[in-house]
């Protein structure tokens, strides 16, 4: 119902100032067009694996960083696992990215709690939100935006230049990442996406 009287609202004052240079945009939508047009680009995202990185230069960094014991195999093999330095209770890091021309666009990430169950709620990822959040932070710079989004919920955001992040809370045992370049190109039509949009 909000979301509706805010369009309706923005449809009358643009009625009004008709040709004037109000905007109805979200804080969200402003700041992604101001990244944008920065024209700069932040790539890097973690383990030495980047935004724009080729399929085959992917899977050597992995099968790099599994030698050495920092990744491994997630479950029934289609994805990349790890856990999380620095953090107690231990949390897992699952993901594989989305590759559009043989190279990332995206990548979808879950975080949760080793040792999650329905029952234990001090392991359910409204605790875990800020925790992923907080190391985000530590990665990446302060600067995360939370807001309000009318379908998922409260939902964490940081974009820089061509690197757009956002955190939210999927169900009661995962907290999703997900990590776009805004300027690659859009997946072949049939392709399903793994992550979410805004």
């Amino acid at each position: 119902m909000k979301r509706i009287l805010k369009q309706l609202l923005c449809l009358v004052l643009l009625g009004i100032l008709a040709g004037g240079s109000f905007s109805c945009q979200t804080k969200f939508e402003r700041t992604k067009a101001r990244e944008m047009a920065r024209g700069v680009r932040y790539d890097s995202l973690f383990f030495g694996i980047h935004l724009n990185m080729e399929r085959p230069d992917f899977f050597k960094r992995c099968w790099q960083l599994n030698q050495r014991k920092v990744l491994t195999n997630g479950a029934g093999g289609n994805t990349v696992e790890t856990y999380l330095s620095g953090v107690t209770p231990d949390v897992k890091m699952n993901f594989y990215p989305e590759f559009v021309n043989n190279r990332i666009a995206k990548i979808p990430v879950n975080f949760s709690y080793r040792g999650w169950s329905p029952w234990n709620k001090e392991l359910h990822s409204s605790v875990l939100l800020p925790v992923v959040v907080k190391k985000l932070e530590k990665w990446y710079g302060k600067g995360f935006v939370k807001m309000e989004h009318p379908e998922k919920g409260v939902l964490f955001y940081k974009i820089d230049g061509n690197r757009q992040i956002l955190v939210v809370e999927m169900d009661e045992q995962y907290v999703k990442a997900l990590f776009t370049d805004l300027t690659a190109p859009e997946p072949p039509k049939g392709d399903k996406p793994q992550g979410f949009t805004l």
